[in-house]
């Protein structure tokens, strides 16, 4: 059993914890403790990409995709939560290994390392928000000498703060997901206030409401990249109290019902405050005042809170493999500091990451569990055709969000059947 779960899990967009005893069912995390960390890993960098990807999109066309990748990242979901209970392993590379002869050691060992870099990349695009949100509210009190490696000397604050709370269980991480709840709903509610001045006084941006472009590609990679959890999915089940796939189900349904609200709303908000200036991190357009400092706060404690839900599944890995799990916190928080210092592209990040993300674990980790783990349906032709179908669209998905990596909001401008407003200039920032 030792080599079973020799294997990892991980990655953005966004929790959870090792297996404490794999067959047995004495979990300690209830429904509601379940729902907000999945929630919470939602909200995490890749939300603030969605209004820049919805310039692109246009927002018909966005809340299209929000939806859409949101019902089939609960389908292949569902995939795996059902072969997890079936074999009694949880954690997507303990579930590969058990794949026939080679193809179950090749998958595991792929697989793993695309999650330990995909988590990375996403404790990375955490790091580079604290420091997008910190620099503007501190800057203006500073001197010309205070100013100077501000950005790095934020990050090795922030890396200090956050590693106490990667040592905190799941159901203790409750709280802070409690706080990154909060902490976006402060920032939709002034999103929601800068749309309602520039209403009140007539400067409304020009938005695409209708139209289809390139730049929806990149919609649907920044989507992926906030809600593609399947690695860390399995970790949390585990840990579910009474667990059944019947009442994860329920659980998966009342956090992607809210999380669909959430970014969809988000997206149309941010989207219509700042129309074609809208930036890759939505938190850079905040406007310099009280409200947009206290803005950049709760963005910051935000994506602090979710730090550590993300960093669980590699530290699991490690520790299943014989590492210390204080001393592996330790070198990834240290690892994602120091690259934190030098990468500050966070849309770029977040969408290279989530169309990595959904290549592996929403078309082919699926395809292989669904083809070689669940036998009855397995045997069902319609089932084999679904998940091929799953595995071509997928990786074909996958191969064009690497190469369309920006929003080509021009493109959608031109193409656009149904636009609003008129100043291309919108409220002050």
């Amino acid at each position: 059993m030792s080599s079973e779960r020799t294997l990892t899990q991980a990655k953005e967009s966004t929790p959870l914890l090792p297996l404490s005893k794999v067959g047995t069912n004495d979990g300690h995390a209830g429904s509601f403790e379940l729902t907000l960390n999945i929630i919470t890993c939602g909200l995490g960098t890749g939300i603030f990409t969605l209004p820049w990807s919805t310039a692109g999109a246009s927002c018909c066309t966005g809340i299209a995709i929000i939806a859409g990748v949101l019902v089939l990242n609960a389908w292949t979901i569902s995939i795996l939560v059902e072969a997890a209970e079936s074999h009694q392993v949880f954690d997507v590379g303990s579930l590969l290994a058990r794949l026939p002869g080679r193809l179950g050691r090749i998958s595991q060992a792929g697989v793993n390392a695309v999650i330990w870099l995909g988590t990375f990349a996403c404790l990375v695009s955490y790091m580079i928000v604290v420091a997008d949100c910190s620099v503007p509210n501190l800057e203006p009190h500073l001197s010309v000498s205070g100013k100077k490696y501000l950005r790095e000397q934020i990050v090795v604050l922030a890396s200090a703060v956050v590693l106490p709370l990667c040592a905190l269980d799941q159901r203790r991480l409750a709280f802070t997901s409690s706080l990154a709840l909060g902490a976006v709903l402060v920032i939709f509610a002034l999103l929601v206030s800068i749309s309602a001045t520039q209403m009140a006084n007539g400067e409304n941006p020009k938005i695409c409401i209708a139209g289809l472009a390139r730049g929806s590609v990149a919609m649907m990679s920044a989507m992926m990249q906030t809600v593609v959890i399947q690695m860390c999915i399995l970790p949390m089940y585990g840990e579910m109290r009474d667990r059944s796939p019947a009442a994860f189900k329920q659980v998966l349904t009342v956090s992607f019902g809210v999380l669909f609200l959430v970014c969809a709303s988000f997206s149309i908000l941010g989207y219509y405050a700042f129309g074609e200036l809208v930036r890759s991190n939505v938190l850079v357009n905040l406007p310099m005042t009280s409200s947009g400092n206290i803005g950049r706060t709760c963005a910051v404690v935000s994506v602090l809170a979710v730090y550590p839900i993300m960093l669980k599944p590699m530290t699991a890995a490690a520790e299943a493999q014989g590492f210390s799990d204080s001393a592996t916190r330790w070198f990834i928080v240290s690892a994602v500091m120091v690259c934190a210092c030098f990468c500050q592209d966070l849309g770029r990040i977040n969408i290279l990451n989530g169309s990595i993300s959904m290549g592996v674990f929403v078309a082919l980790v699926p395809f292989l569990v669904g083809l070689y783990l669940m036998e009855a349906r397995a045997k069902q032709l319609s089932w084999r055709a679904a998940m091929v179908a799953l595995l071509v669209l997928g990786l074909v998905s996958s191969a064009i969000g690497l190469y369309l990596v920006d929003n080509y909001q021009e493109e959608l401008l031109a193409a656009c059947v149904w636009a609003a407003g008129e100043t291309k200039t919108p409220h002050a920032l």
